[in-house]
């Protein structure tokens, strides 16, 4: 018998009451939710409905879903109507013995930094100075900032950096650069932990800096491209168009990428119309990995 109820019967109780509102005839055939619902209900001598077809529809009753509702109240101290949209883990505890049911994540707000020892502003080099006096000598320090509290306005530029490991060698590819970025701001572009946090920062990044550069470093393919575009950034950094002619790689042009070929002939903003002409007519493209020791220009 299950102590608790899962998340997904909770939602499930809560969609058939305000269903049964509207139309008292509703019914579910969320089958293996409400076995487990009634699995509960057996051990709390409640009968919250009745099957319409044996394991197949079954239609709850508002007063058995108020029996459930009661009884878990008082047995488990939470509401299985209450709404954990707003909640962290740490506000989610406050309400139920479950705190993962708070939807917004630990890392909801934080973005990946880098820190690196070529970076003029001093701030940046104590940080560095500090680091290697705790730990070891290192050109590039990742640290994890709350965009909530990060000041926009100290910087002039975003770069966002596609791939974890690239991002972590961004001291390598900084020194390559042909154009020096002043207040730079370098962040990860996210993966489960980090994306959140950096999709919301490029958001307000765009809202609130609206005429200073947004720059997408990235591999040099349809998907790359296609994120650049849809993420309205305002330019790319690759090596030059010279070397790339001579430098791509037909197997960096992978068939389940085609797809977005037609689209980005129609979106592409025009500056970078060249360099999506050149992928299609080499039918082939280069990952960011393949890119050290180039110099790196802006488009």
């Amino acid at each position: 018998m299950p102590d608790v109820l899962m998340t997904k019967a909770k939602s499930l109780l809560k969609e058939q009451y305000f269903a049964l509102l509207l139309d008292e005839q509703a019914y579910t055939s969320k089958i293996a939710t409400v076995s487990h619902i009634l699995r509960w209900c057996e051990q709390e001598y409640i009968q919250p409905g009745q099957w319409l077809t044996h394991k197949k529809r079954y239609r709850f009753t508002r007063t058995g879903i108020d029996a459930i509702r009661d009884t878990y109240l008082m047995s488990m101290g939470e509401d299985i109507f209450a709404d954990f949209s707003q909640d962290t883990h740490q506000s989610a505890a406050a309400k139920s013995t479950d705190e993962k049911q708070g939807v917004i994540k630990p890392t909801q707000s934080l973005v990946l930094i880098a820190l690196t020892d070529t970076t003029p502003e001093q701030r940046r080099t104590e940080t560095l100075r500090g680091f290697r006096q705790q730990f070891y000598a290192s050109s590039q320090v990742n640290v994890e900032l709350d965009i909530t509290r990060l000041n926009l306005q100290d910087f002039d530029n975003l770069l966002v950096i596609e791939n974890r490991d690239s991002f972590n060698d961004w001291h390598v590819f900084e020194k390559t650069m042909q154009q020096s970025l002043k207040k730079l701001l370098v962040i990860y572009r996210g993966d489960s932990v980090y994306s959140s946090g950096a999709s919301a920062l490029l958001t307000r990044w765009q809202q609130t800096r609206p005429g200073n550069p947004c720059i997408y470093f990235g591999d040099f393919d349809l998907a790359g491209l296609r994120i650049a575009c849809s993420g309205g950034y305002s330019q790319l950094l690759l090596p030059s168009e010279n070397w790339l002619i001579t430098n791509l790689i037909k197997q960096h042009y992978p068939d389940e990428q085609r797809k977005f070929e037609a689209n980005l002939l129609t979106s592409c903003p025009k500056p970078w119309e060249p360099l999506l002409s050149l992928m299609c007519e080499q039918q082939a493209g280069l990952r960011q990995q393949w890119m050290y020791q180039q110099t790196l220009v802006l488009y």
